[in-house]
């Protein structure tokens, strides 16, 4: 797990996968002051989540760059599926952090969110986690056009994108 970016800056939390094809770009499109936790496969992905908001209670949204498919998202190098999901132990931990707040945890992926499988796996992860679970279901690239996000596993107001510069 590497942390980078000033802890008390920010009220949102970056999490880029190892395997993220387009972090490099990424890293560009995202403002100083924030912090960046990249799943490296050396720690579980939801217990280095858990550990980094635990540290700063002042973070409020978490934006997750992992790849996915259809109906699975790739995290620190576990291929997290429905039953994945459902034998992932960290993810009930997440929920005793709730404060009165339901975290967002914004899924910055076009594919995932666009058919009725991948929509189950974030809601339950979404409830889980007791996150209000975001996401993109009209896109093709995240870089090129203003991102919405259409989704939310608790109807809740979603947080703006943490992404600068889009287009």
């Amino acid at each position: 797990m590497v942390i980078t970016g000033a802890m008390a800056q920010s009220e949102a939390l970056v999490v880029i996968d190892k395997d993220y094809a387009q972090k490099e770009k990424l890293q560009t499109k995202l403002p100083s002051n924030i912090t960046i936790v990249y799943l490296d496969g050396s720690s579980n992905p939801w217990k280095m989540i858990r550990e980094t908001l635990e540290k700063n209670r002042n973070l409020k949204s978490i934006h997750l760059f992992v790849e996915s498919s259809y109906n699975t998202l790739m995290m620190g190098g576990i291929e997290y599926t429905d039953a994945a999901v459902d034998a992932e132990f960290e993810l009930p931990m997440l929920e005793g952090l709730y404060l009165g707040s339901h975290y967002q945890l914004l899924l910055y992926t076009c594919n995932l969110s666009s058919n009725p499988e991948g929509l189950q796996l974030i809601k339950k992860i979404g409830d889980k986690a007791y996150f209000n679970m975001a996401a993109i279901s009209k896109c093709t690239d995240i870089f090129n056009t203003p991102l919405e996000f259409d989704y939310s596993s608790l109807n809740q107001p979603v947080v703006a994108p943490i992404l600068t510069n889009q287009n």
